[in-house]
């Protein structure tokens, strides 16, 4: 790519921001932080910053660089709190979950709502991760991923028949979702049923490639 000397920095910006996104789609991710960089030094950007923390996240370095700029240049944008919640997913729950929370309160989003119901999830707080992704449905009642989720949580809860009508009904608005097929999975499985259990993870794109599903496959005979 070439640079014309009269394009504006915000194309050049741009234009080195969405080569750094491929990079990273792509898993290269030591080229796409020099891209992302660079996008930010022509031009300051959300989008840059936000790139570079997940970076970090996928080469398990220190961000916190990163979204301390987030916090000074976008205090009122709630991806900036988003931002901070990926970062410590896995690092401090209580402290992503204040930070879930905080985008929330910014403003009230269904993909938030489903954040925080995952973190719960993970957190064993089913409860209230069941009360999380169902303020997420009412919000966007036809996302097939909110639907396994709540299918998810529901197993947890031994609400097995509630459980298997989420999963169905995920299945419903999108025959290739994959979590939602993980979930009635282990719900047949649990009932014994080993013959639908093979035939719904049957329907995993690229389950060679999926350690979760190939074992609750083998667990299917």
């Amino acid at each position: 790519m070439t640079d014309g000397p009269t394009l504006p920095s915000v194309a050049k910006s741009q234009d080195e921001y969405m080569a750094a996104l491929e990079l990273y789609e792509d898993g290269y991710y030591e080229e796409a932080k020099k891209h992302a960089l660079k996008s930010f030094e022509i031009k300051e950007n959300f989008d840059a910053l936000s790139l570079l923390v997940d970076i970090a996240i996928k080469k398990g370095e220190d961000a916190e660089e990163y979204l301390k700029k987030l916090s000074e240049l976008y205090p009122s944008n709630p991806e900036t709190y988003r931002a901070y919640y990926r970062y410590y997913f896995n690092k401090d729950k209580e402290l992503a979950l204040s930070y879930i929370n905080k985008a929330i309160s910014i403003i009230k989003n269904p993909k938030y709502y489903y954040d925080k119901a995952e973190l719960l999830f993970g957190m064993e707080r089913y409860l209230e991760a069941l009360a999380a992704v169902d303020q997420a449905i009412k919000m966007e009642n036809r996302n097939a991923k909110y639907w396994a989720l709540r299918s998810e949580i529901l197993i947890k809860l031994g609400r097995l028949d509630d459980a298997r009508i989420a999963g169905d009904l995920s299945l419903k608005l999108d025959q290739n979702c994959r979590n939602a097929r993980i979930a009635l999975a282990k719900l047949y499985l649990m009932l014994g049923e080993k013959r639908e259990a093979r035939e719904i993870l049957s329907g995993i794109v690229n389950m060679e490639n999926d350690d979760e599903a190939k074992k609750l496959f083998d667990e299917s005979f």
